[in-house]
């Protein structure tokens, strides 16, 4: 073998090589790219690119296969050759040693390019969207008679299909930094995926809040109770809240009413439904689908010990998917916060505490507390009088209303500097 020979034989393995490891990068890269953080990618013309080679999945990959296939192929018989014809019959042992050597070089090679391609999967998709294109263009027929004989899609198709909850959250994110949907829908969207998270006893109206009738109540009393409230249907109890009997729906007490059968008689004569009861640690998801089963609007939640906690409608946990819901009853009912003429807040101290941290842009521990009121008790370790202070993580919450030892409301507004010591309101 002469030296040109030699030189162009070195070449085209060069060729092979880098192409062989070109195809480990792209498959990494495509194995490992996740849909949510291409779109954060500045240069959305390029991410747009890899995007569309990762909705033709598995062809792509197919089609990596294949180029890398023959690549080795080739490296492997020409570099066999290159060595053989160089060395043999001179010195065959140098030359198999030769051809181990470059072997296990390959091998390692490929770890440390497919390594590489790992830390950074989608900037090295963008980077080899172009090459994954061409590929897959110029071994269409074979791609389509290896995917027509194996049938086997699941290595890509798995990979991509399945998306976590915050990657879903991140890619609602990015839609919406995008123009493709309102920040609104964002809104509603990222609701619906943590009611897989929200518990029961975080968006129940609390036992003390629940307002509910005992069995000896007369139907007088409590069509004045019904049409008051304007519910449609309450708990109903008997000897104390924790012993719930039954539900009474307004439609029953009509029909009562209409027959003229309300006279002198209680809730004892009234058919109440049975009641359904649920734990505090009930996901919302979960206690959802069981109300859609059982066909109710209502459910008891009950503590550890057996007592009840609260209750749970089905307005509560469409209004924790689309946000407050307003009819001709809740006129007069209060809204969660009011924006002062100073610019701070007044929030109600039953405001759920990820609700607080989201319009503050606080992060006040929740893990304590589901309730802004409950995180005072927690930090102040006493019921709090009215104008005493907490500053946390740069927001000093002042207690505006303090009534029946509940924390009725809170001032909050951004403080200049953090603290960890309750303050008076007299010593400021």
């Amino acid at each position: 073998m002469n030296e040109i020979e030699q030189i162009l034989g070195v070449g085209i393995l060069v060729l092979l090589l880098f192409a062989d490891l070109l195809t480990i990068v792209a498959r990494s890269g495509l194995r490992n790219a996740s849909l949510t953080r291409l779109l954060q990618e500045q240069d959305q013309n390029k991410a747009a690119k890899a995007i569309n080679i990762l909705n033709l999945s598995p062809r792509p990959y197919a089609g990596l296969h294949l180029v890398q296939a023959l690549a080795r192929l080739l490296l492997i018989v020409g570099t066999g050759l290159l060595l053989f014809r160089a060395y043999v019959p001179g010195n065959y042992w140098t030359g198999m040693g030769l051809f181990l050597l470059l072997g296990f070089g390959l091998a390692l090679l490929e770890w440390f390019a497919e390594r590489r391609a790992y830390h950074n999967p989608e900037v090295w998709l963008i980077k080899l969207a172009s090459f994954i294109r061409v590929a897959n263009w110029l071994l269409t027929p074979l791609i389509s008679l290896t995917l027509a004989l194996s049938g086997d899609t699941r290595e890509t198709a798995e990979a991509h299909g399945k998306v976590t909850e915050d990657e879903l959250i991140t890619l609602v994110d990015a839609s919406e930094q995008n123009g493709v949907i309102e920040e609104r829908e964002r809104e509603m969207i990222r609701s619906v995926v943590r009611l897989g998270e929200t518990l029961a006893r975080e968006i129940m109206v609390p036992r003390i809040d629940t307002i509910a009738l005992d069995v000896d109540v007369s139907l007088t009393d409590a069509v004045d109770m019904l049409l008051s409230t304007g519910f449609s249907r309450v708990p109903v109890y008997q000897g104390s809240v924790d012993h719930i009997i039954g539900l009474l729906y307004a439609k029953d007490l009509i029909k009562l009413w209409r027959n003229g059968e309300h006279a002198a008689q209680t809730l004892r004569n009234v058919q109440l439904r049975e009641p359904y009861f649920v734990p505090e640690a009930k996901k919302v998801d979960e206690l959802l689908r069981e109300m859609q089963g059982n066909r109710t609007h209502m459910a008891i939640v009950v503590d550890e010990y057996g007592g009840v906690a609260g209750v749970v409608t089905l307005e509560d946990i469409v209004e924790e998917i689309f946000g407050e819901i307003q009819d001709e009853y809740d006129e007069n009912e209060e809204r969660p916060y009011q924006i002062l003429e100073d610019g701070s807040y007044l929030f109600r101290g039953r405001i759920d505490l990820d609700d607080f941290n989201e319009l503050m842009s606080a992060r006040l521990p929740v893990d304590e507390a589901d309730t802004l009121g409950g995180f005072l008790y927690m930090r102040f370790g006493h019921v709090p009088g009215i104008g005493e202070q907490w500053q946390e993580d740069n927001v000093l919450l002042t207690v505006a209303d303090v009534s029946d030892r509940r924390i009725r409301k809170v001032r909050a507004q951004i403080a200049p500097q953090s603290s960890t010591e309750p303050e008076d309101a007299a010593n400021q």
